[in-house]
């Protein structure tokens, strides 16, 4: 299993208040990606402390059961990162009204397994397709579940940044949960919506398919965001799993 992650804070941003983690544990793959929101101060310290907190929880989670059951680890892990975040934000003025999307897998042998709450994404890569894993908690989703408006429409909209659930912005949150089996040959790709904004999903598969290694995959797709004018941070943790594959040959 080979897996690369990279956040950059683009050009029309003054600080990067995205934040990722990615690392090997209890023989799969951890993997989270946030995208902060409440200002200068607010957005960044939400995010770090979600990602940061989700991680910590979860590999604790993963490695005490050896593995077992990470559909509820990453449960958990969101619950003690939304109680982390929403704790700073009540008791510290600065950081009121603060908060984070949070999207994260799981990659262990031949299964797969996600949670997301916001806007940041997962995605299976394959030959045959782009698959948007996760669904976004935001308001142009909901116009589109409603068919007000297309989701052509939605990538324009002048309210696509809003968002319906995040991380510590109330005492509780729900986040939504997947479990995929992993195929042979399938690339998977969390990211932030600074790189969903700025390229289509025939890009990413593009050029996913067409880099032979995570790290160049991850780079590149940074990279075109960018250049594609990204309005936003940019974060991207891109893994290319093989069946049942091992977790000690990433970067």
């Amino acid at each position: 299993m080979n897996y690369f992650g990279l956040s950059d804070k683009g050009q029309y941003r003054a600080e990067n208040q995205d934040c990722f983690d990615l690392r090997p544990v209890a023989g799969g793959v951890l993997a989270v990606v946030c995208d902060g929101m409440g200002g200068a101060a607010g957005g960044l310290m939400a995010s770090d402390l979600a990602a940061g907190r989700f991680s910590a929880f979860a590999r604790a989670a993963l490695e005490a059961s050896d593995g077992e059951d990470p559909a509820d680890a990453l449960r958990q892990a969101t619950d003690a990162a939304n109680r982390k975040v929403f704790r700073y934000a009540a008791q510290l003025d600065e950081y009121s009204g603060m908060g984070t999307t949070l999207v994260a897998g799981y990659w262990q042998h031949d299964m797969a397994f996600f949670v997301n709450v916001g806007d940041s994404r997962a995605y299976r890569i394959a030959k045959d397709g782009i698959l948007q894993i996760t669904r976004d908690h935001s308001l142009v989703q909901q116009m589109i579940d409603r068919g007000e408006i297309t989701p052509a429409q939605s990538r324009t909209h002048p309210r696509r940044n809003i968002i319906t659930r995040a991380v510590g912005s109330e005492r509780f949150v729900s986040c939504d949960e997947y479990a995929i089996p992993i195929r042979e040959g399938d690339r998977f790709l969390l990211c932030s919506d600074g790189l969903t904004n700025a390229m289509e999903d025939a890009e990413l598969h593009r050029v996913l398919l067409a880099e032979e290694d995570a790290e160049s995959a991850c780079r590149k797709l940074v990279e075109e965001a960018i250049n594609n004018g990204a309005r936003d941070n940019v974060t991207a943790i891109v893994i290319y799993a093989e069946k049942g594959g091992a977790a000690d040959n990433g970067k």
